[in-house]
């Protein structure tokens, strides 16, 4: 089976797992430092962590969070665990992100912080026109899923950059979340806050986290993913860990008290050295479906970008389900990510429309990207694509 997305896991990088003796903190603070063109870097148990903390960091509570109707729900579940409420909106219609004006930012009230959300590495920044606002309201920009961009981000405009190195994300340290700024005082206050707060992972769960590590190392393997995958589509297994739609948002989660782990911080190190071989795979990967799929599928050449290190190829179709089904038959892997309208979740029971976000929700399909493919095996998919068009339109 052609596998959509896995982590780039090597030897190198196993031997830095078990390399208990390699320091690793201060070679990853500055190689990140270095890689993403930031003054200051600190790192976190996961991205949505770093979001908690910089909040609760900077006293925001009880305030509204001007976020995406179409992103990550982890994203907010950090919001209302910081003691905030996030006011949603809707995307532009004409990309996977949402436009943010000067008029939309006028009508929030008690605004604490705009978290702008760049998906999919395709659209590389959301639109600009409203983000001078006062000093008192936070500018973050979350690029969880496509961090080849925040080296390239407009300088002194975001408070903060938060990225993911989750399992199957495209810089991955099995786990754990880095915070990015280039303004003295927000470093200040945030190491202060993290150096008050941050406690030690408790024994069993620091080991519960290098086994699962330990299995990633092997159930990610070219040859043995198509038994993961089995396992995933013929028992719902590990339905939990590709989807965290469910979980509750409304408890504390212990996760934004505690640090990366050290083997985390020493696989980062390692793919640090690799990324922007990685990156450039991408890029290539992504040409090729965009050359190979926007002439018969007009919305691409407005929702995707050429030559952009995605990601995931997020790809519409309003037989959705039909199409996924079909590629599954011809040994295709895809996933639905993200195949959800946030305030539509029955946790947030928001009562607003957001048409654009459900127009996305409703027919997005995730494509193959992994670098392990090839440029006859992206070309299959394509083909395999156009033959589902021609049966179903036949």
């Amino acid at each position: 089976m052609l596998p959509v997305l896995y982590p780039h896991l090597a030897w190198s990088d196993f031997l830095a797992f078990l390399n208990v003796f390699k320091q690793s903190e201060v070679p990853f603070i500055e190689g990140l430092k270095n890689k993403f063109q930031s003054r200051y870097a600190m790192t976190f148990y996961s991205g949505r962590a770093g979001l908690y903390n910089i909040l609760k960091a900077h006293g925001i509570k009880n305030k509204s969070i001007l976020i995406t109707s179409y992103t990550c729900c982890v994203v907010t579940e950090a919001i209302v665990q910081s003691g905030n409420k996030p006011v949603f909106i809707d995307l532009n219609g004409e990309s996977f992100n949402a436009k943010i004006t000067k008029e939309l930012i006028s009508k929030v009230t008690d605004l604490g912080a705009i978290v702008v959300t760049n998906l999919y590495g395709i659209t590389q920044f959301a639109d600009l026109e409203g983000f001078q606002v006062n000093k008192d309201v936070l500018l973050i920009l979350d690029d969880a899923l496509s961090p080849a961009h925040v080296a390239s981000r407009p300088k002194d405009v975001y408070d903060y950059v938060t990225i993911s190195c989750g399992v199957r994300k495209p810089f991955s340290c099995l786990g754990g979340g880095v915070v990015f700024t280039d303004k003295d005082a927000n470093y200040e206050i945030l190491s202060k806050y993290v150096k008050e707060t941050r406690k030690q992972i408790s024994y069993p769960e620091k080991f519960k986290k290098i086994f699962l590590s330990f299995l990633f190392f092997i159930a990610f393997q070219p040859a043995v993913y198509s038994l993961t995958c089995l396992i995933r589509y013929k028992t719902g297994l590990l339905n939990s860990f590709f989807s965290e739609r469910y979980n509750e948002i409304h408890k504390e989660s212990p996760e934004y008290f505690v640090d990366m782990q050290p083997f985390q911080k020493r696989i980062g190190v390692n793919q640090l050295k690799k990324i922007d071989k990685l990156w450039a795979k991408r890029r290539e990967i992504g040409n090729l479906y965009f050359s190979g799929l926007s002439q018969e599928f007009a919305w691409i050449k407005t929702y995707w970008n050429s030559d952009a290190p995605y990601s995931h190829v997020p790809f519409l179709h309003p037989q959705r389900d039909k199409l996924q089904n079909y590629l599954l038959r011809n040994q295709i892997e895809t996933e639905r990510y993200f195949d959800y309208v946030i305030p539509e979740i029955a946790q947030y029971q928001d009562k607003g429309d957001y048409p654009n976000a459900r127009n996305v929700a409703q027919k997005i399909i995730n494509l193959p990207i992994n670098v392990g493919m090839n440029e006859g095996s992206v070309r299959h998919v394509v083909e395999i694509i156009k033959q589902f068009e021609t049966e179903h339109h036949a």
